[in-house]
């Protein structure tokens, strides 16, 4: 073999050599970074499995009353769903509350303390799967309010997580949402769907009326 050709190419491969080790510890130290941001959708949500932890957790009415709000919904969609005590239901006017009160307890997107922290401030609205009648923030977590609770239309946010898999989130709440808190106080976030009035429009009336008494 000719000397310098010999020369020529020892030279030429000490020069790739690095760059193909360089290319080589690139992808491998990538690929790890690429498989843990690749997260597989979650199940859908199992009604059975919820309607135990909140039995578990004191919360027997709503855990009776869920599925009625799961089978409204996509069942891989995200939702947080804001669960009344049982007290909330002997003491309120609706104890079996129609499906859309029920579906004014529901935020279509994940919503815990961390978020409402961050993204909310008090008089923020927060749309739910009543169409048009939105919750309204009242106090953030930590706050002044409500001694340091978080609240939605005044109603105290007593437990985060009551479960949470990622797609189904449940926080328990003292007592019902009102809409005709929202509706009363904030009119401006007040959007009256038709498909609201015609299917439940005669407790949303009622619910206003009552509120009437109080001023």
């Amino acid at each position: 073999m000719d000397p310098k050709f010999a020369l020529r190419f020892l030279v030429l491969l000490l020069l790739v050599s690095p760059l193909f080790v360089t290319n080589t510890m690139q992808a491998e130290a990538v690929q790890p970074y690429e498989e843990t941001n690749q997260h597989e959708p979650s199940e859908p949500t199992n009604s059975g499995m919820v309607s135990a932890v909140l039995s578990d957790k004191g919360y027997h009415a709503m855990s009776l009353t869920l599925d009625r709000i799961l089978e409204a919904i996509n069942p891989n969609a995200t939702l947080t769903l804001f669960c009344p005590q049982d007290k909330a239901f002997f003491n309120s006017k609706y104890p079996q509350p129609p499906l859309t009160l029920l579906k004014y307890h529901a935020v279509p997107f994940k919503m815990d303390k961390d978020s409402m922290e961050a993204s909310f401030r008090h008089g923020s609205k927060v749309d739910t799967l009543l169409p048009g009648h939105p919750l309204v923030v009242t106090s953030l977590p930590g706050g002044a309010g409500a001694h340091g609770h978080a609240s939605l239309n005044l109603v105290k946010v007593t437990e985060w997580d009551l479960y949470n898999n990622g797609r189904l989130i449940v926080h328990g709440v003292e007592d019902f949402f009102d809409p005709a808190f929202q509706t009363l106080r904030y009119p401006q976030f007040d959007v009256v769907a038709k498909d609201v009035v015609s299917s439940g429009g005669s407790w949303l009336k009622k619910a206003t009326e009552n509120w009437f008494l109080l001023f």
